[in-house]
């Protein structure tokens, strides 16, 4: 006769390994870096700017990403790339962003122009800058937005080169020589800028406070 309380044993024995079974491959699957895994297009060589972006400049890596994808070009897109340029300098492996490249017809038109700058954070070559005027008097300062969003070709001692169309250009060499401009510059990938005029130390302080 089989032993009933035996045989209970080995049921419960039996079930714990099958829970222990499932919990496991759940744990392999959410552990599996694959899962996250895309292919996004970099660059195969180094990149002078302006460069064109065909398929001999091109290379396909395999990376992890939890966010950011909108921001570069993956398997298929191919297409879309073949028609753009670099705009500024990109190194070998480096990947693509959107912000790295534009249509061949805009790049013609872009000029560089040098911003002097006191104490200005770090910029890379293809980052965005938004520059600011300060101006008003002593006793009545005032900040404005003078461009946002503006593309950065290099950094440079006592300012930045940065990247503009043709018919902006006269604009910012006045800026340069007649205003007192300070930068702001934008993380990689951050939305475009939204800063506001400011002239008295209340909105300063409402300005700050916001999120």
């Amino acid at each position: 006769m089989v032993d009933v309380v035996q045989l209970k044993k080995w049921l419960v024995a039996f079930g714990a390994l099958a829970i222990g079974g499932g919990v496991s491959a759940a744990l392999l699957v959410v552990a599996n870096p694959a899962r996250d895994s895309i292919e996004v297009y970099a660059a195969a060589r180094d990149l002078p700017a302006g460069a064109s972006l065909g398929a001999d400049a091109l290379a396909l890596e395999r990376i992890s990403v939890t966010s950011g994808r909108s921001f570069l070009f993956g398997r298929g897109e191919e297409s879309q790339l073949a028609g753009l340029r670099a705009t500024h300098d990109l190194a070998s492996g480096q990947l693509i962003q959107r912000s790295d490249v534009m249509n061949s017809s805009l790049f013609a038109d872009r000029r560089l122009v040098f911003v002097p700058l006191k104490d200005v954070p770090a910029a890379a070559g293809g980052s965005k800058v938004d520059l600011l005027v300060i101006g008003g008097t002593v006793d009545h300062p005032t900040v404005v937005p003078f461009a946002l969003g503006v593309e950065v070709r290099s950094a440079v001692s006592g300012g930045l080169i940065v990247v503009v169309a043709s018919k902006q250009a006269a604009a910012f060499v006045y800026a340069a020589n007649a205003m007192h401009l300070a930068a702001v510059v934008a993380e990689p990938g951050a939305a475009d800028g939204t800063e506001a005029a400011i002239s008295s130390p209340d909105q300063a302080m409402a300005a700050a406070a916001q999120r």
